[in-house]
Order: C-alpha cells, then sequence, then structure tokens
C-alpha cells in the first residue's frame, strides 16, 4: 500500500470500541487526542451528543493509541496496523468493519479507503481462483 498515514495520526490517533446499552451493536471508533485520558473523555463527550444519550451509558473499552496498535499488529505495512482486529499467528484474521471516524484527517480516511479496496481486489481474486477450479 501506497498512502501514509499522517505525522498527526502517528502521535495522536486513538482507536475504542464503544457499545450501545441493551444492544450487541459495537462500534470502532477513530479520533485524535493528546493522551489516553483526553482520548477517553473526547470519545465519551462526542458520542453521548451522537447517539442522543448520557454520558454515563456511554460503554467504551479497548482503547488504544496509534504506537499500541502498531506494536500488537502484523501487517508488513505498520499504518494498516490500526483496522486489524484478529490474527490467527502471523496473518490477520479480521479487519475493522464500518468505523466511526471522529476526525478529519485524509490520510487514516484515505488509508482506510486503500485497504478496503486491497480486500475486495484479495475477494475477487479468491472467489475467481475458486470458480477456476
Amino acid at each position: 500500500m501506497s498512502i501514509q498515514l499522517s505525522n498527526r495520526c502517528r502521535t495522536s490517533l486513538y482507536r475504542v470500541i464503544f457499545g450501545k446499552p441493551k444492544s450487541s451493536d459495537e462500534s470502532v471508533v477513530f479520533l485524535m487526542a493528546g493522551g489516553r485520558e483526553a482520548a477517553n473523555r473526547r470519545a465519551i463527550r462526542t458520542l453521548a451528543v451522537l447517539f442522543d444519550m448520557p454520558e454515563a451509558d456511554v460503554y467504551l473499552y479497548n482503547l488504544a493509541s496509534f504506537a499500541d496498535l502498531v506494536g500488537s499488529g502484523v501487517s508488513d505495512d505498520e499504518d494498516v496496523r490500526v483496522f486489524e482486529t484478529g490474527w490467527k499467528g502471523a496473518e490477520v484474521s479480521a479487519w475493522v468493519e464500518h468505523p466511526l471516524f471522529l476526525t478529519d484527517d485524509t490520510s487514516l480516511l484515505w488509508k482506510w479507503t486503500e485497504l478496503c479496496a486491497d480486500i475486495a481486489k484479495t475477494k475477487a481474486l479468491d472467489a475467481i481462483k475458486r470458480a477456476n477450479r
């Protein structure tokens, strides 16, 4: 992949999982903040407003910084590791689906778009191979 994340992403990006009360729905949320506590506060406040719910009902877990995500990921492209959610050994087995971007950082949005195109290409080529057997 050719798109590189901005320096802003490398220093300020956080990813968190947001769950709604009385629901099994979860969303992966990306946002920028100056630190872990600031990211947690910003996510709670913003999601409470977006979903018209009390801040006390915003359930967040797995808050991770860019460095955390790069450190735990396995992709050759370190920038794409922010979108990894599952692994089987040294292979990515699951990617973020339908993320919520609470940032205007275009490099993150372009990286997401590039990853989606790459995943679609891989799935299409796999389907063609299966059809030709």
